[in-house]
């Protein structure tokens, strides 16, 4: 192992395991509770603990992108965090999502959740978080218009998932057990997976900019996740319990928004 590449794997190590240690502190409370989704709490917060583990362990201080990235990933975590811990405190019942892994699982659960649930995530929030460590620990560049252009793109993915969270939670107090439709989801079932992408999008752009050109893997990579494996596919299983889940996802795209003049008034909630 070369000396530049000991520079940069050891402290990307040392971020990995920060973050992993969040995630395994919560694996025996969520046993105890029976509560799977109590590792949605250090999905966000573990991204900031990772990226900045790596830039304290890193052999310089981060360069202009690096800041830049730490910056919007602490944001974005801050939020994430905020978010994710509220719905908690609000829950009654584990999430959906977990609860239906966790009956077909069957038996031994409580021990099948440390590595099918919490670790996995740590080692795909470790993949995930690559370029924002690569950018914490890399040489200084000049910055230029594709930091710019990065920079806006993360930060209309926050403002997108932002809305679309904050949209969804008002609904729900609102109109609890119903189908929301209104806001952005009038025009996309899940604009806050859009934002994730863009979010995550802007952060490559940068890490592009700095040499990583290999960074689009990541964002490519959170696309199969969401629209193949964890996001959609698990989120609208259980939406389509909801009495006119078939109409609205026939009207409505699930990622690319399509711009129409409506033909009546806008959605409402029953009653």
């Amino acid at each position: 192992m070369t000396e530049q590449m000991t520079q940069f794997w050891m402290p990307y190590l040392w971020g990995f395991a920060a973050s992993a240690a969040g995630f395994a502190l919560l694996w025996p409370l969520s046993v105890l509770r029976r509560d799977a989704s109590l590792v949605d709490l250090w999905w966000g917060p573990g991204f900031a603990v990772f990226a900045w583990t790596a830039a304290a362990m890193g052999a310089m201080p981060p360069g202009p992108h690096g800041w830049v990235a730490l910056g919007l990933v602490t944001i974005w975590a801050l939020r994430m965090g905020w978010t994710m811990g509220r719905r908690r405190m609000r829950a009654t019942e584990e999430d959906p999502r977990y609860a239906m892994i966790r009956a077909a699982r069957g038996e031994g659960w409580w021990w099948k959740s440390l590595f099918q649930i919490f670790l996995l995530q740590a080692v795909i929030q470790a993949v995930l978080a690559l370029p924002v460590a690569v950018l914490a620990l890399a040489t200084p560049v000049v910055p230029g218009a594709l930091m710019a252009l990065g920079v806006a793109v993360a930060a209309a993915g926050l403002a997108l998932e932002g809305t679309a969270d904050a949209q969804l939670d008002r609904w729900q107090l609102a109109h609890p057990e119903t189908l929301c439709t209104a806001g952005l989801r009038a025009i996309i079932r899940h604009p806050n997976y859009v934002g994730e992408i863009l979010f995550w999008t802007g952060i490559a752009l940068i890490a592009i900019e700095a040499g990583a050109l290999w960074a689009p893997v990541t964002p490519l990579a959170l696309v199969f996740l969401l629209t193949r494996v964890s996001g959609k596919p698990l989120v609208e299983e259980r939406l389509a319990r909801h009495p006119g889940w078939a109409e609205y996802a026939a009207r409505t795209p699930a990622f690319v928004p399509r711009f129409r003049r409506p033909s009546g008034p806008p959605p409402r909630a029953p009653g």
